[in-house]
């Protein structure tokens, strides 16, 4: 489990570096990187770093590398929350939270998915939800839980 406070100082340092100029993901996988090479040198020195001694204690508000926020938008028709769900099935995720609506035929969505026990990437997730949302006609935006709320803090 990552540990926030360090996850959101890397992504501000990141946006305060590229400001604008770049995408969500690009972000994203900019911290993710950054991050990881953080911890693995600190695991490589021996001693528990801060990193490590604070990855246990973080509280379910400020989120899991193991949980996906999952947006889903577009013009509502039969079949956008199967779709989603059936990708998430196959990919051994469950789906902690889900909350949906229509409005004037604008169709919203937000779940919060366990990837835990995922059969694949939560680059490939997100890929094959990208492609479905291509698919089914909506825009599905997924990322993971702990940056999600970390770049939400900026």
């Amino acid at each position: 489990m990552a540990n926030e406070d360090l996850i959101y100082r890397i992504t501000r340092a990141v946006y305060d570096r590229v400001g604008n100029a770049v995408d969500d993901t690009t972000v994203e996988q900019l911290v993710t990187d950054i991050y990881n090479q953080v911890r693995t040198t600190s695991n490589n020195s021996g001693s528990i770093s801060a990193v490590d001694r604070g990855a246990g204690q973080l509280s379910q508000a400020e989120g899991s590398s193991d949980r996906v926020v999952i947006s889903v938008f577009g013009l509502d028709h039969p079949g956008i929350v199967a779709g989603v769900s059936q990708i998430l099935a196959e990919a051994s995720c469950s789906i902690i939270d889900i909350n949906q609506t229509v409005v004037q035929g604008k169709f919203a969505m937000v779940i919060i998915a366990d990837t835990a026990r995922a059969r694949e990437s939560t680059a490939e997730l997100k890929d094959r939800l990208r492609l479905a949302g291509q698919s089914l006609g909506v825009n599905i935006y997924a990322q993971r839980e702990d940056l999600f709320n970390a770049m939400h803090r900026i």
